[in-house]
C-alpha cells in the first residue's frame, strides 16, 4: 500500500471517528458506551488496549472505528484519530494483528517502550536518506508490540501522522511511552 493510499485511509478513519461511524455489528465493544473508546473496544477483544496519556494536549475522541479491512475471524483493530477530521495530528492503531499497512517508509530510529523495541519509520522517498526530521516534514509512524495484560495477548501499536500537523518523531515517542494498560 503506498503513502497517497495510507493518507486516504487515514482520513476515512479520522471522518468516521468524527461522525462516529461506529458499526455496531463490527465492534460489539464499542456500543458498551463508555465514551472512551479504549475502554470500549477493551471489552470486546482479547488483545491488551493501552492508552495514551500524553496525547499532545488533544482530547481523547468520544467514539472510534475499527478497521474495516481485518479479514473473516480476526478480531477488529482500535482506531482513534486526533486533532481535524480531514486531516488528524495523529492517529493510533492498535490489533493483534493490526489489518492495515502503513506504506512504504524508511527506519529513522529505533527506541525502548515499556520494554520493548519501537521502531520510528518516516514517509520518504526511497531514492533520498531519510532522518528523524523527516517526520515532522513527510509524515511517519512508530511501530511497538507491547506486552499482554493478565488474561489478554500482547497488541501492536502504530501511532501515524501524516506531516501536516507538526508531529515530530520525538511526539511519536513520546505518546508511545505514555501508553498504559486499559483496566
Amino acid at each position: 500500500m503506498n503513502r497517497q493510499m495510507r493518507r486516504v485511509l487515514v482520513g476515512v478513519a479520522a471522518v468516521a471517528v468524527a461522525g462516529g461511524g461506529i458499526v455496531a455489528s463490527t465492534l460489539p465493544a464499542l456500543a458498551m458506551g463508555t465514551g472512551n473508546p479504549y475502554e470500549d473496544i477493551q471489552v470486546g477483544v482479547t488483545y491488551t488496549v493501552y492508552q495514551p496519556s500524553f496525547t499532545d494536549g488533544l482530547k481523547t475522541p468520544t467514539q472510534a472505528t475499527g478497521s474495516g479491512q481485518c479479514p473473516k475471524g480476526t478480531e477488529q483493530n482500535l482506531v482513534v484519530a486526533y486533532g481535524p477530521k480531514a486531516t488528524p495530528n495523529f492517529v493510533v492503531y492498535e490489533g493483534n494483528p493490526i489489518c492495515s499497512d502503513p506504506g512504504d517508509a524508511q527506519q529513522v530510529t529505533a527506541v525502548k517502550i515499556n520494554g520493548a523495541t519501537a521502531k520510528i519509520f518516516a514517509y520518504c522517498p526511497q531514492t533520498q536518506s531519510c532522518m528523524r526530521q523527516d517526520v515532522k516534514k513527510l509524515g511517519g509512524y512508530l511501530v511497538v508490540t507491547l506486552p499482554a495484560a493478565s488474561g489478554l495477548r500482547k497488541t501492536t501499536v502504530e501511532i501515524e501522522t501524516d506531516g501536516q500537523n507538526s508531529v515530530t518523531a520525538r511526539k511519536l515517542i513520546r505518546i508511545a511511552r505514555s501508553l498504559q494498560t486499559v483496566q
